[in-house]
């Protein structure tokens, strides 16, 4: 039986730290194995005052503090591998994460988010965000504010679907978390129409249309919740008008989920920066931990078809 591995990259931030304890549980509940990874960042070129064992010498401190952060859980641990790599300006952090989650077949990522916005996103970039982009396997986010997710439990899943060819992809996902959580699942879908003026001749094709539109949704997401009822889990579904990312975060902050499970095409460049990406805004101001399931390619994670 294969062995399920969890990947841990950690920066030491505090919700790095959150990461940690939801990776650990994670590895537990699926008998699994946790790689707790650090990724060293070092210049290209070696200067005269830098020593030359550089890397060796922050590898051993990295080693060191990871040790110390294991030593600091109060909960069993499940078999652990420690690992420090090198990141350079060639190979950033984002770079060695994946290919170390493609390398060791990695089952989960769990990584902290900083949430930043605007111009500082923008200048900082996101390790995390291009990790997502590129992941071979789910990757639950989190960050650290005041309704951070405490506890490493999940009652209440919220699932977004856009009812494309990866939605029962990211059902599938959904559903194994769900099992070993004992969660409830609610799959919700966001009619977003745009808003054009009516001038009040003759009758308004808007509320027709996305009258049309929510009965085609409820109808499809009933028969898409009886799938996940009839493996055994508890399951609703709910459709709702708005902007998709602003009320996908609302929805999920009334109805005090736990978790959001959501896909991505995992676009880059161009091509993102002009559609955006519905799962990064919303895994930037959720309230709650948010697993992105990379739905870019017809790979098949978590041992669910595509």
């Amino acid at each position: 039986m294969k062995t399920f591995h969890i990947l841990v990259p950690t920066d030491f931030s505090d919700s790095a730290l959150l990461a940690l304890e939801h990776g650990i549980y994670l590895a537990n509940k699926f008998d699994g194995e946790l790689h707790l990874l650090h990724v060293a960042e070092l210049p290209t070129i070696t200067l005269p005052d830098f020593p030359s064992d550089l890397f060796e010498a922050a590898r051993n401190m990295g080693m060191e503090r990871l040790g110390d952060l294991l030593e600091q859980q109060e909960v069993e641990l499940p078999p652990v591998k420690r690992v420090v790599m090198a990141g350079t300006p060639a190979e950033p952090a984002a770079d060695v994460i994946i290919d170390y989650a493609n390398t060791h077949d990695v089952d989960f990522i769990v990584m902290g988010t900083h949430g930043r916005r605007g111009a500082r996103r923008l200048l900082l970039g996101s390790v995390t965000e291009e990790v997502i982009r590129r992941s071979p396997c789910p990757v639950l986010t989190m960050r650290t504010h005041k309704e951070a997710w405490s506890l490493p439990r999940a009652d209440r899943i919220l699932v977004p679907v856009d009812f494309g060819k990866s939605t029962r992809q990211v059902m599938g996902v959904a559903a194994r978390v769900a099992e070993h959580y004992d969660a409830s699942i609610t799959l919700a879908h966001v009619v977003d129409l745009e808003y054009y003026p009516y001038y009040g001749f003759g009758t308004d094709p808007f509320r027709s249309i996305q009258s049309d539109m929510i009965q085609a949704s409820e109808d499809h997401l009933s028969e898409l919740a009886a799938e996940l009822q009839a493996a055994g889990i508890i399951a609703s579904w709910i459709t709702v008008s708005g902007h998709p990312a602003s009320t996908l975060r609302e929805l999920a902050a009334e109805s005090d989920v736990d978790l959001i499970v959501i896909g991505s095409h995992g676009r880059s460049g161009f091509d993102r920066a002009m559609v955006g990406s519905v799962s990064e805004k919303v895994l930037r101001s959720a309230h709650c931990p948010v697993m992105v399931v990379n739905t870019g390619d017809e790979v098949s994670q978590l041992g669910v078809a595509a």
